[in-house]
């Protein structure tokens, strides 16, 4: 089977924050990339040679969610609603964070999600409404990404949890997920990780790559 064909895609999430709330952006970031997204911060990802403008502009037009964090400091940025305006008019998902300051203008008609020091909470909350969202085939992919790319049992049984609680597995993802459990021992060994892989196995059969199908049954007889 051929790799690219299976390769999985996680969903590209733009922070627009004012900096002096970096602190908190980053915080998120850190959270969100625990679950396979793709975040990006303005003032931490450009490298200082390039042209940050162009390269804020590139990810505006490349990202699929755009999470403001509103507070008075974002109001007083000069950039951050720019790119609020450039993400209304791409008409993707937004997603506002409340910190002092009810969202504003054009994104004043959605709802917010307040947060405070309780960051991991609001993550969760973040993810239930991707869930909800014509995103949820991309978000399953960005899961599954971090579950297949586990660098320890505990990563792995983690994700493994989460993802029992999703509603269905495409042809695609079902492959990924029984590729990941060949090639990686950290979702081999989880205890959670691995029956949760035998249930996907056995439950999607059918769509299972024949030459993936072997080589997982090879490893279950061989015993690792």
């Amino acid at each position: 089977m051929d790799d690219e064909e299976l390769e999985l895609k996680p969903l590209n999430v733009f922070l627009s924050y004012s900096h002096k709330d970096r602190d908190i952006a980053g915080k998120i970031k850190e959270q969100l990339e625990r679950f396979g997204f793709e975040v990006f911060l303005a003032h931490e990802d450009i490298e200082p040679l390039r042209e940050w403008q162009d390269e804020i502009i590139s990810k505006l037009k490349n990202c699929d969610i755009l999470i403001p964090i509103v507070s008075m400091n974002f109001r007083e940025s000069y950039w951050t609603d720019q790119e609020t305006g450039f993400a209304l008019a791409r008409s993707i998902l937004i997603i506002p964070l409340r910190i002092d300051l009810a969202p504003y203008g054009f994104i004043g008609k959605l709802q917010a999600l307040k947060i405070d020091d309780r960051i991991p909470d609001s993550c969760e909350k973040i993810i239930e409404i991707f869930k909800k969202s014509p995103l949820y085939e991309p978000f399953i992919d960005t899961y599954i990404r971090a579950f297949i790319n586990s660098e320890d049992f505990y990563k792995a049984n983690e994700m493994a949890d989460l993802l029992k609680d999703c509603e269905r597995f495409n042809v695609k993802q079902v492959n990924e997920i029984i590729k990941g459990y060949i090639n990686n021992s950290q979702v081999r060994g989880g205890f959670r990780a691995g029956p949760f892989v035998n249930r996907i196995f056995e439950e999607y059969s059918e769509v299972i790559d024949q030459e993936l199908k072997q080589k997982y049954k090879q490893i279950l007889e061989r015993g690792y």
